[in-house]
């Protein structure tokens, strides 16, 4: 007997040719049968059956690049994303300081800089009056900048010869850190939390996770702007979740990777910064400054990880948002990654946001997949936004996703969590409707983005991230099509059910009859 069949909706394998089919049948967690005909005998032969009345089977979601503990702790931080002024951020901290014990720390999340009326972070002297009894710690949205009070300063003691800390014409800390101190002060204040903090937000993240149809994410953990502890807590409790964890160790230490049996390396290991904070590095300077970023390896440091990363046989991971960082990066690639043996590790480079035609074409020849994050565009793409603030006319050559796909690049979606919320419809909308019209994919290819190719990143292809014949039994069940729906409405769907294994592990209301 079957445990479980799935008849009349619409069911998308996400195969290259995406074919639809009428029914799914499961046991024992995997997909047993799925077609058109034949359902008599299937519903006969099954010990549940449940009728979809027309609704969409896809395959459950993954996300390719997610920071899972850092999301799940700033569930329990305050959320500055609503903020528009700086009288606002002042008005919620000294709410907060209100309601929490003297001496605990106040994180503040999710601020971005570029929505803020007055263009700037708090000072330190406006935190210290709104908050003189607890330390005040606002990161920004893409994590590479800070703003602190004194009491904060006093709980992390920042090397003193430390790059990124602004200074008062008495040489003293104003209170504003960037680059390395922000990464610093980061990885200080991380190395503080319990694991059962980590768990109590980890858990509240896993919930909203699997209610957005995700059953596998590439959780990009450990190393200096955040900190080893986390990998620990992976790999004590991955287990223990719902969901599968492939886990990336952001760290520069190989033999530390070996030890932990781990087969990648990476993730977030920053060669540069981001255009929000000016520290993506790019061949110009940014329209309103005289910087162009920075790279943070020198040509030796980068050729050295990169040729022991592979001598180890680790897949290898690498944060590379501006031009000249995406360049350096694929020259060392090129330098050592020379046999098809090494090519075949599936190695990445991840955002590859102001990539050059000759960079598609490098990445291209070395067999690297390329991450992206299609909410970055709807966030700040298209006019007046921050990207074209900040570049310029050279925004309209961002996240060209049409033509990496075009070029034969296999794209891996995520969100960069919790950069942007782990909502891979969303991703899938933003991709399809991407601001700049000329680098606008296709509904499959965008939903392939976050099911198969992600799979396929991890080597997973073989087991998920299409509906087939003796695959693991992972999908999701929607309110509406993405194939036909209006595709400006794309983001609107709803996942109604979430299957893991076969079993149902998240109902957004009554269970199917």
């Amino acid at each position: 007997m079957f445990d479980l069949t799935l008849y009349n909706g619409k069911i998308y394998s996400i195969t290259e040719e995406n074919e639809c089919f009428n029914y799914i049948v499961i046991k024992d967690g995997i997909i047993k049968e799925i077609g058109n005909s034949n359902l008599k005998e299937v519903i006969e032969n099954s010990k549940r059956v449940i009728d979809l009345d027309g609704k969409t089977i896809l395959p459950s979601f993954s996300d390719g690049h997610v920071h899972l503990v850092q999301t799940g702790l700033n569930y329990l931080g305050l959320d500055l994303s609503g903020v528009t002024t700086i009288d606002e951020v002042l008005s919620l901290i000294s709410e907060r300081s209100k309601n929490v014990s003297p001496g605990k720390l106040i994180r503040g999340i999710h601020f971005d800089v570029t929505r803020i009326k007055e263009r700037r972070f708090p000072t330190k002297r406006e935190l210290d009056d709104v908050s003189n009894n607890n330390p005040v710690w606002i990161n920004s949205i893409e994590f590479h900048m800070s703003a602190v009070n004194s009491m904060a300063l006093h709980l992390v003691n920042l090397p003193y010869f430390i790059d990124g800390i602004a200074r008062d014409e008495r040489n003293l800390p104003e209170g504003f850190l960037s680059g390395k101190a922000s990464a610093y002060f980061r990885n200080r204040v991380f190395e503080k939390i319990t694991d059962r903090e980590r768990m109590l937000g980890v858990n509240i993240a896993i919930e909203s996770i699997i209610s957005k149809g995700v059953t596998s994410v590439h959780a990009m953990e450990g190393g200096y702007s955040f900190h080893d502890k986390d990998v620990q807590f992976i790999l004590k409790n991955k287990n223990k979740f719902p969901i599968d964890i492939h886990l990336f160790y952001q760290s520069y230490d190989i033999e530390k990777i070996v030890e932990n049996n781990l087969k990648r390396i990476g993730g977030d290991i920053f060669i540069d910064g981001s255009f929000g904070s000016k520290t993506a590095a790019i061949s110009e300077n940014y329209i309103d400054s005289e910087m162009n970023g920075k790279l943070y390896f020198n040509d030796d440091e980068l050729d050295y990880f990169i040729k022991s990363s592979l001598k180890n046989k680790l897949q290898i991971s690498l944060h590379t948002i501006g031009d000249r960082a995406i360049d350096q990066a694929l020259k060392s690639f090129e330098k050592y990654l020379i046999s098809d043996e090494d090519k075949a590790l599936r190695h990445r480079l991840e955002h590859f946001e102001l990539a050059s035609d000759k960079h598609i074409e490098i990445a291209k020849k070395l067999n690297i997949d390329i991450s992206v994050q299609p909410v970055y565009e709807n966030l700040w793409g298209g006019m007046n936004q921050m990207y074209e603030k900040r570049l310029g006319k050279r925004y309209l050559e961002t996240n060209r996703f049409r033509k990496y796909i075009d070029n034969g690049l296999n794209l891996i979606g995520g969100s960069d969590s919790d950069v942007t919320e782990i909502n891979p419809i969303l991703g899938i909308h933003s991709a399809v409707n991407h601001p700049k019209e000329n680098s606008r994919i296709s509904v499959l290819e965008a939903i392939r983005m976050f099911t198969y190719n992600c799979q396929y990143s991890v080597f997973k292809e073989n087991e998920k991230g299409t509906l087939e014949k003796d695959k693991t039994a992972d999908f999701i069940i929607l309110d509406a099509d993405p194939f036909a729906i209006n595709k400006k409405n794309i983001k609107d769907i709803n996942v109604l059910f979430t299957y893991k294994d076969g079993f149902c592990i998240y109902s957004r209301g009554d269970d199917l009859e």
